[in-house]
């Protein structure tokens, strides 16, 4: 091979792992530098924080909204199995298994504080975490209104402190999944809200700003929601 094509093989080398080092840069850092911003504007390096998603300009607005209904709400029939009168070695039996469910509750709880505390998961195995989420402490809000529901008030009282640390208007991935969110996170803030007999505002108050944050991905000309949103665009 001449000196030539040698060195031009070399240069289409070195090309090659650049561009990996920078995709796997990108992919990997927890500043989520893009490409672009590696050769231009610095100030792309970090996503402002927090971010007023009330003031974003849709593309396609809502034309007309139906109103909620108003008046007083009529009755409906109850639809909770109507239990007969429970044997006592029944009820044993019911509460040696609820305390069962209880007990393995908090063993799994307790991982997740000690090992993972404010991130999504627990990884049981190494004792570490993952972040898939958004960061945002999924397991942390998905996990509120079963502590309220095991009557687990201190635990549910110290996840409730902790929300006030979670900004949910930046997360930490560059692409959200719109239904995993929604259910996780925005279902759990206002069940648990509706749980605690709405004593705890912050979680109306979370609810609301993760709210307004996800509505921008139902800015679509059908107003279906983008079911993998890249909320940075």
């Amino acid at each position: 091979m001449s000196p030539f094509l040698r060195r031009w093989a070399l240069l289409c080398l070195l090309a090659f792992f650049a561009v990996v080092t920078l995709y796997n840069v990108h992919r990997l850092s927890p500043l989520r530098l893009s490409l672009s911003s590696l050769f231009g504007d610095t100030s792309h390096l970090i996503t402002p924080r927090p971010i007023n998603w009330k003031d974003y300009s849709q593309h396609y607005p809502v034309q007309s909204i139906i109103p909620l209904p108003t008046g007083v709400p009529k009755p409906i029939p109850r639809i909770q199995h109507e239990f007969e009168p429970e044997f006592v070695s029944d009820r044993r039996e019911r509460l040696k298994r609820r305390n069962a469910v209880r007990q393995a509750f908090r063993h799994s709880w307790t991982g997740y504080r000690r090992y993972a505390w404010m991130h999504d998961e627990v990884r049981p195995i190494s004792g570490g975490y993952r972040d898939h989420f958004g960061g945002w402490g999924a397991t942390l809000v998905d996990a509120l209104d079963s502590l309220r529901l095991m009557e687990l008030e201190k635990e549910f009282a110290t996840a409730v402190a902790s929300l006030k640390r979670i900004d949910f208007t930046n997360a930490g991935i560059d692409i959200l999944n719109i239904f995993e969110t929604t259910i996780r996170f925005l279902g759990g803030l206002l069940s648990a809200y509706d749980m605690s007999d709405s004593k705890h505002p912050i979680l109306l108050e979370k609810a609301i700003q993760l709210g307004d944050m996800l509505y921008v991905a139902f800015d679509t000309p059908n107003r279906m929601p983008v079911t993998r949103w890249y909320w940075r665009q």
